[in-house]
Order: C-alpha cells, then structure tokens, then sequence
C-alpha cells in the first residue's frame, strides 16, 4: 500500500505557478521545440475534460522539476514508480541515440535501419496512437536480439495505467530510432465479416488441403500458404474480439505502387492467387521438395508472415472460375458446349446503416454453345466489368 512520510516540520504550500488551459497549450510551454515544428496535434494521452477538471503546469521535465519545487518551496509531493522509471528510460534513450553504433550489436544484428510498419482500419479522428505504439514494440521484439528487451521496458507496477503502457512504448521507439523507421498506415478496412456455416466447416477445410501434398511440391506449398490463413478463419468462430482475430482480418488485402507503375495486391488474400490460367506461378519463389528440412522450417499453423511478404500485380489476378468443353447430343443434333464454373460475381446486401452495405461473393455456372468457327468472322463487342478494381473509386469511397 502506498507510504506517506513527513520530512519537515513546516506546513506545505500552495502550488503558484500557471495553470495550462488545454492541451495545446500544454504543448506548446512543455515542448517548445516541438511546438515551434509542429503544423497540429493528432494525438495524445489525456482525456478530454482532464484540463477543466484538474490543475496542470507546463514542465520540460516533470520529475526532476517536481522534485526540485516540493523541496525548494515547501510543497507535498506525490509520486508514482513509472514518474521515476519513465525519467530513467528517459535519459538512456540520450545514451543510445548518441552512441548507437557502439552499441548496435546489443540491440539488433542487421545493418542501417530497418523499416517497420504497423496498418490500421481506423481512421485518423478516431485512432489511437498509443495502442498502435504498443503494437509497434510487439513488432519490434521480433527484430531485437535480446527477446526480453520490450519486457524489461514495459512497466509493470501495480499503479500502471494504459497510458503509462503507451508511454513506455514511445520511449522504447525513442531509444531504437537508430535502428529502426517507424510507420503507422491507416486504411480502409471491413466493418464486420460474417462466416456463415459452423466452425466445423471451416476447419474441415484445413484437413481438406492436405491431399494436396500428394500432386508435387508447388500444390504442397499452395498447402502450406494456406493452412495458417483457413487456421485463423476457424479461430474467428472462438473468440472472434480477440486482438490476434481482429489483426488477421486487418491483414487481409492492400494495394501497393501506382502511379505509372504497376500496382500490387498484398495481404493474405493473395495467397489465393497462386498459379496465373497458364499454371504458372504468379509470385516468384523458390519451391522446395516436400521432404527437404527448408519446407518444414516453412511449416506454420497461424503465423502469416510468409502470406502477407508476397505481392501480385493486379493486371494478373487470376480469373476465379473454370471453363470446360463439353459435346451435347441432342437426338442426334450435336452441339460444341462450354461450361463455366466458379466464383463470378458479387452480391450487395442491404443493411440498415448504409443501404447497400454488404457484399458478398458469389458461385455459380453458365453452359454455352460455342460458335461455328465460319460464323466467327465478326462480334460485336461485349461490356465487362474490369477485372482490376478501380482503386480512385475506393479512395472516393464509392
């Protein structure tokens, strides 16, 4: 339980200095520098009604200042573990952004700065930077040499707060800015997804996929791309608030490049896009043999990170149905036949917040007789949808 000590005789004081009005005023007194920088504020820790409700000055140093005016002017003091844990860290981030070559071999083992990246479905009004901090030093622990780094940072006092989590998180990005780039990217994302059917179902299909070991090592490696993707589908029927649940959907597609370039579809959904209608590999890699100790390194049940480092070019995703000829005797009149097959539409469903709000895929097939090759000297043109989407129309959202 806490401890209260008397240490002089003499009664306290009242606190003179000025009272901030807002946030940014906070701001603007206790980081100058940044202020001076900064075109606005995004983001920060306090809630909004904290600067009516409680007496705050500026400091460029809470602690050290707090220390020093209780002292000096006779004032109660009040502190937390984090106010002297956070002062620390503090002060050895200074250390290690200054001499961080010297000691880049007990932080990390790759060279320069490797950029890390932590995506978002919210918006920038209603994110928060704290929890993706947090997010960012989970990132980071895996790109450290000592695994108990982020652990030993992090506070863990019985008067820890979140806030103080988040904090703890910034001064540990503060402190590896040598070793790393840092980058928080807010898109769009799927309000809610609904599997239909049981979870059996969806777990069934896991066990399904393992015939494909049996037709070679690139339908064995389409398995294995797969198995960690249908994995988390199944899980979503467990906990489906669980924070692991929510990030793989939030892993599930993005477009990359533009402009004159080609662009790239990222995200697990790529995965789905394996082979090209030729029977080629759509993203270049090295298939290896089933029983060779590299593929079952490559073995995974829920980690997606061989998932999401592949990209295919929009141009190139491959079409989601079959088509197959097939001869129809009608009473001895015999027609040259097509079927099609496969996944070739997609439905709206109305909602009740935004009309036509959901979408959903949808199967189906077409039988057609092919055209006599003499009658196929001229056609008109057919209207069809493109196949890539048109990605200004996303940014617009329509």
């Amino acid at each position: 339980m806490p401890v209260t000590l008397t240490t002089a005789k003499h009664p306290p004081r009242g606190w003179r200095l000025r009272k901030v009005a807002d946030i940014e005023d906070l701001f603007r007194q206790s980081c100058p520098e940044g202020r001076r920088d900064s075109k606005r504020l995004i983001g920060n820790s306090f809630a909004k009604d904290f600067f009516d409700t409680s007496h705050v000055s500026a400091s460029e140093n809470g602690f050290v200042w707090a220390v020093f005016h209780a002292y000096s002017h006779h004032h109660n003091l009040v502190l937390r573990p984090e106010d002297v844990w956070f002062t620390i860290l503090s002060q050895l981030s200074f250390f290690v952004i200054a001499h961080s070559e010297e000691l880049r071999h007990l932080f990390v083992s790759h060279k320069d700065r490797k950029h890390l990246s932590i995506i978002s479905n919210e918006t920038l009004d209603t994110v928060d930077f704290g929890e993706l901090a947090l997010e960012m030093t989970e990132l980071m622990e895996k790109h450290v040499v000592d695994p108990e780094l982020r652990s030993w940072i992090m506070p863990a006092f019985s008067t820890t707060t979140a806030s103080d989590e988040a904090v703890a998180a910034i001064l540990m990005m503060g402190s590896m800015q040598k070793y790393f780039t840092y980058q928080f990217t807010l898109r769009c994302g799927i309000p809610s997804v609904t599997l239909l059917g049981e979870r059996e179902d969806w777990a069934l299909m896991v066990t399904k996929i393992a015939r494909l070991a049996q037709l070679g090592d690139e339908p064995a490696r389409f398995a294995q791309l797969l198995r960690p993707v249908l994995n988390n589908f199944a899980a979503s029927f467990d906990n489906p608030e669980a924070p692991d649940v929510l990030s793989f959907w939030s892993k599930c597609a993005d477009r990359r490049g533009g402009g004159s370039g080609p662009t790239y579809l990222t995200g697990w959904i790529s995965v789905f896009c394996f082979w090209g209608e030729d029977g080629k590999l759509l993203y270049p890699e090295r298939i290896l043999p089933i029983c060779s100790r590299g593929f079952q390194e490559r073995e995974t049940e829920f980690d997606l990170d061989q998932a999401l480092s592949r990209c295919i070019d929009t141009e190139k995703v491959p079409l989601g149905y079959v088509s197959v000829p097939v001869i129809v005797d009608n009473l001895g009149h015999v027609f040259d036949t097509v079927m099609v097959a496969g996944m070739i539409g997609i439905q709206a469903i109305p909602t009740r917040e935004a009309g036509l709000g959901s979408i959903q895929p949808v199967s189906g097939w077409f039988m057609y007789e092919k055209k006599k090759r003499a009658c196929a000297k001229t056609h008109n043109p057919v209207d069809k949808p493109p196949r890539v989407l048109d990605w200004s129309l996303v940014r617009q959202g329509k």
